[in-house]
C-alpha cells in the first residue's frame, strides 16, 4: 500500500486563499456594471467560489483557479440575468435601439420611432411595444432607488 506524503488543502483552505481571486473579479463586474452594488457582487463571487472548491476534482488536470474563474464570472452574470427585469432579447433591442438613435442624432437625421423601427428592421408596433417595455422598467428601478 503506497501513501502520499502531499498535503491536501481542506476545503475551508482552498475558499480563503482564493478569496483575492474572487475579490478581484467582483471588482472588475462592479467596474462594469457600477448600479450593482459590490457588496452584492462579492456575496455571488464567494457563492461560485464555494461551488467550484466543491466541484473541484484535481484528477481532471484543472487547476482550481481556472475552474474557480470561470464559476465565479458565471455565477455574476446568472445574478445580473436574475436581477434584470428585462428578458435579454430586451436588453440586446435596447441596445442596438439606442446606438441608432445616437447616430442618427449625430447625423443632424430625424430620430422618429417609424425611420428607427424600420432601421431596425422592427415593425412599428414591436417597436413601439417594446420600447414602452423598456421605459416601463427603467421608470421601475427609479422609483426603487
Amino acid at each position: 500500500m503506497t501513501t502520499t506524503n502531499a498535503i491536501v488543502p481542506n476545503r475551508e483552505e482552498l475558499i480563503i486563499s482564493h478569496l483575492p481571486q474572487a475579490e478581484l473579479l467582483a471588482r472588475r463586474m462592479h467596474r462594469r456594471c457600477p448600479q450593482v452594488e459590490f457588496d452584492d457582487f462579492m456575496s455571488v463571487a464567494t457563492i461560485g467560489l464555494i461551488q467550484a472548491v466543491d466541484r473541484f476534482d484535481a484528477s481532471r488536470g484543472l487547476k482550481l483557479k481556472t475552474l474557480a474563474e470561470h464559476r465565479i464570472r458565471g455565477a455574476m452574470l446568472d445574478y445580473l440575468r436574475q436581477i434584470d427585469p428585462l428578458p435579454r432579447n430586451l436588453r440586446q433591442f435596447q441596445k442596438r435601439r439606442d446606438a441608432l438613435i445616437a447616430t442618427l442624432e449625430a447625423s443632424g437625421d430625424n430620430a422618429d420611432c417609424q425611420s428607427v423601427a424600420h432601421a431596425l428592421g422592427v415593425p412599428l408596433a414591436k417597436y413601439i411595444r417594446w420600447s414602452i417595455s423598456i421605459a416601463a422598467s427603467n421608470t421601475d428601478r427609479e422609483s426603487l432607488a
